[in-house]
């Protein structure tokens, strides 16, 4: 017994029997892992919604709890460690979804919140100042942090959605004030928070995701937390308060002149703060920019590209979803891949798309659906 308080429990060890995670297909194969993520991802596009109002362009607050309760070893090698990777994954799918929206983040930890990144667009300083979070300090204050974001989020335009997702692993929370004035304020400001736990169902959360329209989960694993993630990269319904407004955007144009200037990107970081004659203009102020989407410090003009509107789009209108057929003799090749189908491939079942009737493999289902978005047997004939 003393030699489990020393070294931690058994369960806590690295020591996994990873043969309880194989399951049994109903063929009598044995279901590989990642034809289990595959059917998982299928289920969550089934589960998109069609012919909805959603909110394409998006301002979210990412909180992250960096308490003491985040080095617990549930997830390898700790809460904080496996949390931070999972989230530069979350950034780079999030604004590979929607380019045309930005991210925030905010630490909690020492019972105060701390802004680490504004608002912005850009992917690659997110990812930086992610990395280069460590150490796990006091107690989590759910009233601080979303104080901090209110702040911001409120002086957002009312025709994009905002949002807060708060990922904790705490059960308490260190607040100077009621609980229920930081909901009021989320609620009036048109807020919506939601929550991923990693320890244990908490009302206090439960609560406010519920009064501000978001969600609440508590992950079962590793995996099961990167599906919640990912469930978050699809924009959320548009709130009844959303103004429809027209926006007024700008294409800049990639440029190559022969003076040298520093992009408005990084004017105000000496590291990083280099002379460049390339990089992309902004059509009203001549201001230039190294990466596009972003909005302009000088004119604030949203700058962005005609492929960004486009990944956006589908969005709005969803590819309908094939029908699943029983392969049997003879079915042929797949109208993608052109692989042979095979009834080892996605349980015996093939997929139909209801335009062109060509048939698709189980992989190639996933793909169309979830990367290219439109359907390639109807784009060649």
């Amino acid at each position: 017994m003393d030699e489990e308080v020393e070294d931690g429990y058994r369960w806590e060890g690295n020591y996994e029997k990873t043969w309880e995670a194989l399951t049994e297909t109903e063929s009598g194969l044995v279901d590989s892992t990642a034809a289990s993520a595959k059917r998982e991802k299928r289920r969550l596009i089934q589960q998109r919604l069609s012919n909805v109002k959603l909110g394409v362009m998006r301002h979210l607050f990412v909180v992250l709890d960096q308490s003491q309760n985040m080095e617990d070893t549930d997830l390898k090698p700790c809460r904080f460690i496996c949390l931070k990777r999972l989230t530069e994954g979350f950034i780079m799918e999030f604004y590979d979804q929607n380019p045309i929206s930005q991210i925030g983040l905010i630490m909690g930890r020492n019972g105060k919140g701390y802004k680490v990144s504004e608002l912005s667009s850009n992917i690659n300083k997110h990812a930086s100042i992610v990395q280069q979070q460590s150490g796990c300090e006091g107690q989590f204050s759910l009233f601080n942090t979303l104080q901090l974001a209110h702040k911001t989020l409120t002086g957002m335009p009312s025709y994009a959605s905002r949002e807060v997702l708060l990922i904790a692993g705490s059960l308490t929370s260190v607040d100077p004030r009621p609980i229920q004035e930081i909901i009021t304020s989320m609620v009036e400001g048109n807020i919506r928070v939601s929550v991923i736990g990693l320890s244990a169902s908490v009302q206090i959360f439960n609560r406010v995701a519920a009064a501000t329209g978001g969600s609440y989960h508590v992950m079962l694993d590793e995996q099961h937390l990167q599906e919640l993630l990912r469930f978050h990269c699809t924009p959320p319904t548009a709130t009844p308060t959303m103004e429809p407004t027209l926006v007024k955007m700008g294409f800049p144009p990639h440029t190559s002149t022969g003076a040298l200037a520093v992009c408005q990107c990084h004017v105000d970081e000496r590291e990083k703060c280099e002379l460049s004659t390339t990089g992309f203009t902004c059509p009203t102020c001549k201001s230039r920019y190294c990466e596009v989407p972003v909005e302009c410090r000088l004119c604030s003009l949203t700058l962005v590209c005609a492929p960004h509107l486009a990944r956006s789009y589908h969005h709005l209108f969803p590819l309908h979803l094939f029908k699943e057929v029983e392969m049997g003799m003879g079915d042929g090749r797949c109208a993608g891949c052109e692989g042979e189908l095979s009834a080892e491939d996605g349980g015996g079942v093939s997929y139909q798309c209801g335009e062109c009737l060509k048939l698709f493999c189980y992989t190639c289902d996933l793909f169309i659906h979830d990367m290219l978005h439109h359907c390639p047997g109807c784009e060649g004939s």
